[in-house]
């Protein structure tokens, strides 16, 4: 296991994502340092780069990468020999210009109100089609399904309480339609939460949707 040596370093284990998240943010706050260094071994690389995308996605719209260094470390065995293993250094840069770009995904959330806009103008057109006023056996029965299913969220998955739920809307998953096409794997390492309870999360969004 690695240990602390240096205030811009933060050393990567088997916790949960966000727990490194936040060590990579206060690193950052409290030294005031523009670089700060990820690093981890073996099966740990792979998050390290997560933790990475996490809080240049998600926290630090400036991050970017400034350099990467892979390498092997020689560990003791109980034999008395050594082993290689794998390692990783990602230098993270505060300042780039590059990675501001990454605040433009949120306005595709926006979308939906040019599309509320439209409705009206669409209402307009039955007023000159009479013929369709009495057709109100198709109107009927399925305009009052649809709304059903929009209009379930969050609080409506089963276990859900406000921590999770405020976890689910940081992480992006706003809906129990975003939860239900999600991956496990994908939904436990933004959020932090355990595979299993994002595979609940994952079954009962799909059976709220059926």
């Amino acid at each position: 296991m690695f240990k602390m040596r240096d205030a811009n370093t933060v050393y990567v284990g088997n916790k949960p994502p966000m727990a490194y998240v936040m060590a990579l943010i206060t690193a950052f706050n409290r030294s005031g340092a523009d670089n700060v260094v990820l690093k981890a071994r073996g099966r740990a690389i792979s998050l390290a780069v997560d933790v990475a995308e996490i809080t240049r996605n998600r926290y630090m719209n400036d991050l970017s990468v400034e350099k990467i260094d892979i390498g092997t470390e020689q560990l003791p065995t109980e034999g008395g020999g050594t082993r290689g293993v794998s390692s990783i250094s990602i230098t993270l840069r505060r300042g780039g210009e590059a990675p501001e770009r990454v605040v433009e995904p949120p306005e595709p959330e926006a979308e939906p109100l040019p599309e509320v806009e439209v409705q009206p103008e669409a209402e307009t057109q039955p007023e000159a089609e009479p013929e369709v006023k009495p057709t109100s056996e198709k109107k009927a029965p399925p305009k009052a399904k649809a709304p059903t299913k929009k209009d379930a969220s969050l609080s409506d998955l089963k276990g859900v309480g406000k921590k999770t739920e405020e976890r689910l809307r940081e992480a992006g998953y706003k809906s129990p339609r975003s939860i239900a096409r999600a991956k496990a794997s994908t939904l436990s390492g933004k959020t932090g939460l355990s595979e299993k309870v994002a595979s609940r999360l994952i079954e009962a969004s799909k059976e709220l949707l059926k």
